[in-house]
């Protein structure tokens, strides 16, 4: 029975710095010495994209720990940045907070006959679905666990340039989804993060992320 459900697993390539690698060959042990198997595992519930899993996990002290873990595919999150310097943000109503959100465009990775969607094609069309922009550039700046403690969930985050408009035959929003665009410059959307008015964790964390990169190229 394999140890975790994930599509993906956390991250150990080297970096070439010697204090990162450092941080690499510690995290490497305690794969090991804190490692958990899954002695038990049976699916209590199945949903549209996700389900929810419970485990019997055996501690390496030898305890046993009993743990919900929610299955996800994994997703993408954008940050598309147009000519001006603005990033492209979506609103929408969370039913689960109980209001509305300003965020990055992002979403889930389809599948279709079991075969799971390549993160950039999702990242593409995600961005055309939610903004109705197409982008001539997308590259891949980092990726993070949404919420590891109880879900499987790794998000890719794509930085989205030389945007342009779709055109009439864009790919429309889901069903479900009822969007607002937004056309905010980068500072103010760090500003925003840091007065807690945007405070989606995936977005937060790719806005923060795009900050740092862009004062450490001077802009």
């Amino acid at each position: 029975m394999p140890d975790s459900p994930a599509n993906h697993r956390p991250n150990r390539a080297p970096t070439g710095n010697p204090a990162l690698d450092a941080l690499l060959d510690e995290l490497r042990d305690a794969d090991v010495a804190l490692g958990q198997r899954v002695a038990e595992r049976r699916t209590v519930h199945t949903g549209r994209y996700l389900s929810v899993e419970r485990d019997l996990a055996i501690m390496s002290n030898g305890g046993r720990s009993e743990r919900d873990i929610v299955v996800h595919p994994g997703a993408v999150v954008v940050a598309p940045l147009d000519a001006d310097g603005r990033l492209l943000l979506v609103t929408q109503y969370r039913l689960a907070v109980g209001g509305a959100l300003l965020e990055l465009p992002a979403g889930t990775l389809d599948t279709h006959d079991g075969v799971l969607e390549d993160p950039l094609a999702a990242a593409h069309r995600e961005l055309e679905e939610e903004t109705g922009y197409r982008a001539g550039s997308m590259e891949r700046i980092g990726g993070f666990w949404s919420a590891p403690g109880f879900s499987t969930e790794y998000l890719t985050l794509y930085l989205a340039t030389d945007l342009r408009p779709a055109g009439d035959d864009r790919l429309d929003p889901d069903e479900d989804e009822n969007l607002r665009l937004s056309r905010v410059p980068w500072r103010e959307a760090v500003a925003a993060v840091e007065n807690g008015i945007i405070e989606d964790a995936k977005s937060t964390a790719g806005i923060l992320w795009l900050a740092r990169r862009f004062e450490a190229e001077g802009r």
